[in-house]
């Protein structure tokens, strides 16, 4: 395209350096935002693992919580009758 003495061929030489330099900026952009994605990405599954593993570890002391009480309540009416056991013996 021939220059008409209106400057286009600079000004056309300055919207192209122009638009390569806001590609190289938006592609920056998108490795930061890569960037952070796996960076939230790995934080949440660190979250979730020690999420389950206290799940896990609530279950268990649960669990021998249920036994306990399962031992408790067993004492427990036991002692009636074993009184009552021993008042007919008397």
């Amino acid at each position: 395209m021939p220059d008409d003495g209106n400057g286009w061929r600079e000004y056309q030489k300055l919207v192209l350096s122009e638009l390569k330099r806001l590609d190289a900026s938006i592609e920056k952009i998108g490795e930061r935002m890569d960037n952070v994605i796996k960076h939230e990405r790995n934080n949440r599954q660190q979250v979730e693992h020690d999420i389950i593993t206290d799940v896990q570890r609530l279950s268990s002391k649960v669990h021998g919580l249920e036994i306990k009480c399962g031992i408790f309540g067993l004492l427990g009416g036991l002692l009636p009758v074993i009184a009552l056991l021993l008042m007919k013996q008397l």
